[in-house]
C-alpha cells in the first residue's frame, strides 16, 4: 500500500452532527453488521462459530459505542481516562461482492492480508497524542477493524477530536479505505480460484 497523498478531498463528507458528536464525545450505541454475520455463514461457519460470546461478533460488539457513517464505524472504546477508536470498514465489503464471490476467504482474514500497509500508510499523518494500534494480523481484538487510534494523552482529547471529526475522517481515512478495497480486489484477482 502506498503513502496517503496529500491535499486530495473527500466526496464523503460527515454529516455536522456526527463531527458534532465526535468533538463533543457523545458515541451512540453501535450494532452487528448483518454483512458481517452473513459473510461468516456463506463461507460455511456455523451460528455458533459465529456468534460464540468468548471470540466471536458478540465479543466484538459487545458494548459498542461509536459514530456511524456510509463507509462504516468508528467504534469509541474508552480505557479509563485513555480512549481507543477502532476504524471498522463496511461499506467496502457491498461494494467488494462481486470480486469475493467464490472465495473462501472471511473478511477478517483479507484485512490480516493488507494490514502490513497500513502502518506505513498512516504513520506519518497522525498527531502526536495518537498511537496507532490494532495491526497484529489475526491476533487482533477486533477481527473487522484493520486498526486503532489510541489517545496517548487525555489532556489532547479536545484536540485530538476534532482532528478526527475534520482531517482523518474526511481527508485521511477515505483514501486509506479506497487503497485497502483496491489491495483487497487484487488479492482476490490473484488468489481467484
Amino acid at each position: 500500500m502506498k503513502p496517503i497523498p496529500q491535499g486530495t478531498p473527500s466526496r464523503d463528507q460527515p454529516s455536522r452532527d456526527v463531527v458534532d458528536a465526535i468533538v463533543a464525545g457523545s458515541p451512540m450505541p453501535m450494532g452487528i453488521p448483518v454483512l458481517f454475520i452473513a459473510d461468516q455463514l456463506s463461507r460455511g461457519r456455523s451460528a455458533d462459530q459465529v456468534l460464540r460470546g468468548n471470540r466471536g461478533l458478540i465479543a466484538e460488539y459487545a458494548g459498542a459505542e461509536g459514530y456511524a457513517y456510509r463507509w462504516g464505524q468508528l467504534i469509541e472504546v474508552r480505557l479509563g481516562r485513555y480512549i481507543l477508536w477502532r476504524v471498522i470498514p463496511v461499506a467496502m465489503w457491498g461494494a467488494l461482492a462481486q470480486h469475493r464471490a467464490g472465495s473462501q476467504l472471511l473478511i477478517e482474514e483479507l484485512l490480516t492480508l493488507v494490514q502490513p500497509g497500513i502502518r506505513p500508510a498512516l504513520r506519518r499523518h497522525l498527531p502526536r497524542d495518537v498511537l496507532l494500534t490494532g495491526c497484529q494480523g489475526a491476533s487482533r481484538r477486533s477481527l473487522h477493524a484493520p486498526f486503532g487510534l489510541l489517545l496517548a494523552d487525555p489532556d489532547a482529547a479536545t484536540a485530538v477530536r476534532q482532528w478526527l471529526a475534520t482531517l482523518f475522517l474526511t481527508d485521511l481515512l477515505p483514501r486509506l479505505l479506497s487503497a485497502v478495497e483496491h489491495d483487497v480486489a487484487e488479492i482476490l484477482r490473484i488468489r481467484r480460484p
